[in-house]
């Protein structure tokens, strides 16, 4: 009799460690509060309107190849992709451009407009960039952590020292290109992991790289799809999803896995338990206070968490086929380097930096004919930094309204249908996540690798958590990551069980 997995939560980490161990053959049963999985990915609809919530990027489309392959199944079969080009344009604080883009030719065109020695200065970061995917993605991202002390191999004591890691990622870049344009387009990603580039580690040069290298994606029918089909290979294996069934507690015997408590008093047994939802709130809801062990209240108040969004989710009566499906505005603030602007503690309501996901002119399934969606986000500060938001809301939605036609989102307003509001409050009250904070724990040093919490619970035997708390941290890419340790170690604990 094949052994029994549950996992608590259907975002992305747990569907796909779902998938996983059920094409190893396990007997899984996913348990999901909400009416439909995905999680913050999960995604709505209002009218004729559907919306993504959480990514919209899509990286190293291999990774969902290698998802799916792994349960014996083809993911072209449940979902297409569509590579954009060019992936991302940006928008300065001096009114400049820059498209970013695969096709390097076009890019080192557009950087020898922004200064003649761009182009091969641009050939050498990559060249550098490409050993140190080479020689770092698969021990370090793609393996699970170490011990502190198993990063201290002298036989990978070169390969530590190309990351550089004495340097800021604000650092690197300026080293490389000498143009805060450049250091500020390439290293905005450090927003997503909770950080400002003159505090986050050289290492995530690796993230634009990535799209570089090998493209961003878009899934057809939005990422609320991309979680369905993972979702749908899951139960065409014959495994279970509860929707609309809450789990109160993980049921314990001498912090001893049994399985799982439902909100209406169900015990459900188990030999393994996997928790996919927010760690810093569910590490203290979900598991008995006799054996939280270090991760109580005072434990994440003494940790650094990321920024969380503003979100305007937009039907409109109007297409905007001449625009990029990713737009970035990086205004003057984003140079700042005091606070509030290192830290995102307070709102920016003079000139904040924003970014509008605009998916209908490659893929029309989210709006009706002549209609599309607009997905706007602005970083704002979590919930400990206290902004009232039922007062600030409406005005800080009229100015970003105003502001996009900085991206040529001309009159958006008198075209509107539809229109959702998320705050910092919607993220923690709606989605259960701690402090709102979208990206998790923030990535500063004493925050990665043996630093996280790890997959295996230190105090729970065949407890595991999947997320973007653990190593490798947030984003889809390095979620996916964490799914294939997870399920590594589950298969490497219940065989010995």
């Amino acid at each position: 009799m094949s052994k029994k997995v549950i996992v608590v939560g259907a975002g992305p980490g747990g569907l796909a460690t779902a998938l996983r161990l059920k094409g190893q053959g396990y007997h899984v049963e996913i348990f999901e509060s909400e009416s439909r999985v995905g999680g913050r990915m999960r995604g709505f609809q209002d009218g004729a309107y559907a919306f993504d919530t959480g990514p919209t990027i899509l990286q190293l489309p291999h990774l969902y190849d290698d998802l799916f392959a792994s349960a014996q199944l083809k993911r072209e079969d449940y979902i297409t992709f569509t590579r954009l080009e060019p992936y991302t344009k940006l928008r300065f604080w001096d009114d400049s451009t820059l498209e970013l883009t695969t096709d390097f030719d076009k890019l080192k065109h557009q950087l020898a407009a922004f200064r003649s020695d761009l182009p091969a200065a641009f050939e050498r970061w990559y060249a550098e960039e490409t050993k140190k995917y080479d020689a770092g993605y698969e021990p370090y991202l793609s393996q699970p952590a170490r011990s502190i002390l198993g990063y201290m191999r002298l036989d990978e004591l070169g390969t530590g020292l190309r990351f550089r890691p004495w340097e800021t990622l604000y650092q690197h870049f300026w080293n490389a290109f000498q143009d805060e344009r450049l250091v500020y387009a390439l290293s905005y990603p450090a927003k997503y992991l909770g950080m400002h580039p003159t505090l986050s580690a050289s290492v995530f040069s690796l993230i634009p790289y990535i799209e570089m290298a090998f493209g961003v994606w878009h899934p057809q029918g939005g990422f609320r799809a991309l979680a369905q089909a993972i979702a749908q290979g899951f139960q065409d294996l014959g495994g279970k999803i509860h929707l609309n069934t809450p789990v109160k507690q993980v049921w314990l015997e001498n912090r001893q896995v049994q399985g799982v408590e439902l909100e209406n008093g169900e015990l459900i047994k188990a030999d393994t338990v996997i928790v996919n939802a927010d760690f810093a709130r569910a590490a203290q809801t979900l598991i008995p206070q006799t054996a939280q062990g270090k991760y109580t209240e005072n434990f994440f108040a003494k940790k650094q968490f990321s920024c969380s969004t503003f979100m305007l989710y937009l039907g409109i009566n109007k297409r905007y086929d001449n625009l990029p499906h990713h737009q970035l505005y990086l205004s003057e603030h984003i140079r700042k380097q005091e606070k509030p602007f290192v830290n995102d503690s307070a709102l920016d309501e003079i000139d904040p930096p924003f970014y509008v996901c605009n998916p209908t002119p490659v893929d029309s399934s989210n709006a009706p004919e002549g209609h599309s969606t607009l997905y706007v986000l602005v970083p704002i500060p979590h919930t400990g930094y206290g902004i009232d938001w039922e007062k600030k809301a409406k005005s800080y939605r009229d100015l970003i309204i105003k502001r996009l036609p900085l991206l040529g989102f001309d009159g958006v307003e008198k075209h509107l249908v539809s229109e959702t509001c998320y705050t910092a409050n919607n993220w923690q009250n709606d989605y259960s996540v701690y402090l709102g904070a979208v990206f998790n724990l923030s990535h500063n040093w004493l925050q990665l690798g043996p630093f996280r919490p790890p997959i295996r619970s230190e105090y729970i035997d065949k407890l595991y958590w999947v997320g973007g708390a653990v190593h490798p941290g947030s984003g889809l890419m390095t979620i996916l990551e964490s799914a294939k340790n997870t399920a590594k170690f589950v298969e490497e604990d219940l065989v010995k069980k």
